[in-house]
């Protein structure tokens, strides 16, 4: 069986679900290859050895140009804050890797169409983690809105909490 080598950038929220999802997914799916956690980043070193060393990966490194360079990385796993996908996707899909990119994919429209056409240049597989699209709860927020049982909406305001503020030591 294949083996894919993951690498993490990013050991925030979205890091650390990441990881456990890579973790968890053959319990969970048939994979048609074996996942290996190759190589976490984060520019604090210490907390990439910290959560590397909780989450399972191999290696670290304070540099995510490091880890994108790393033979033994093939998909790029991007869960940095929104204004450094476009860059670190771009080095990615430059050397040829795989990458799977936290929302949202880009800061700008015009940013999204280079990392597709990059992407498509570089004949490799990419995704962008928009896991609500299937929610029970937007689907039914869309039927509402698609039957006009609403009315018409001109403005909306909403709130979406997620723990990542549960931690004392969180800025």
């Amino acid at each position: 069986m294949r083996t894919l080598g993951i690498g993490l950038i990013g050991t925030g929220f979205m890091g650390r679900a990441h990881a456990l999802a890579f973790n968890h997914a053959r319990a969970v799916f048939e994979l048609p290859v074996t996942l290996e956690l190759a190589a976490l980043a984060d520019a604090d070193a210490e907390r990439a050895k910290q959560c590397a060393h909780a989450w399972g990966f191999a290696t670290t490194h304070s540099d995510w140009q490091a880890l994108i360079a790393a033979p033994e990385v093939d998909v790029v796993a991007i869960t940095t804050p929104n204004h450094l996908h476009y860059p670190m996707a771009m080095a990615a899909l430059a050397a040829g890797k795989a990458v799977y990119c936290e929302k949202p994919l880009a800061v700008s429209l015009e940013q999204a169409r280079a990392m597709r056409d990059a992407a498509r240049q570089a004949g490799v597989v990419t995704r962008v983690g928009y896991n609500y699209q299937h929610n029970p709860m937007i689907g039914l927020a869309r039927q509402l809105i698609e039957s006009g049982e609403l009315g018409d909406i001109v403005s909306f305001q909403g709130e979406f909490s997620e723990d990542f503020m549960a931690d004392a030591e969180s800025p």
